[in-house]
């Protein structure tokens, strides 16, 4: 069993190294830069997407981005005494993407999840908050990955 395992092992390490895979983005160079024109909505989720995407401010190749965000909480159940029990965020955002003031894409794209409400308040507010920071930097790789086409294309 062992000796059928190792040789599996082989002949999938040889066939993924051969068959041409690679990771989407590690090999484009990112040759464009991306500047926050304009944001309203959630500053949190706004912040948040400046943060991840601050990193793309290397070029001269500019895309300037026009963000409006929304952040919804909503109680999915209750209890039998009629307290929250089961709660969800959703984080809407809706984005355009501009060069040289001329738009190239526009897009509303939103993010949810669902958590328990439990009775320490600060913990519940410590896992909101790091629920809503991987929602807005999902919506971040989203605008990466919708201007890395952009400039490939082009």
């Amino acid at each position: 069993m062992k000796k059928f395992f190792k040789i599996f092992l082989i002949l999938l390490f040889t066939l993924v190294y051969n068959c041409g895979f690679q990771p989407i983005l590690t090999n484009t160079v990112d040759s464009f830069s991306i500047n926050i024109e304009n944001s309203s909505g959630s500053k949190r989720v706004n912040k948040i997407i400046g943060d991840t995407i601050s990193s793309f401010k290397d070029s001269n190749n500019i895309y300037n981005i026009i963000l409006i965000s929304t952040e919804t909480n909503n109680v999915i159940s209750r209890t039998n005494k009629g307290d929250p029990n089961i709660l969800e965020i959703i984080v809407d955002l809706n984005y355009t993407i501009k060069k040289n003031n001329k738009i190239l894409f526009e897009k509303s794209t939103s993010e949810r999840s669902t958590y328990n409400n439990i009775s320490d308040k600060f913990e519940l507010k410590k896992s909101k908050d790091i629920l809503v920071k991987n929602l807005a930097e999902n919506l971040a790789q989203d605008i990466i990955l919708t201007i890395s086409s952009i400039n490939n294309d082009s």
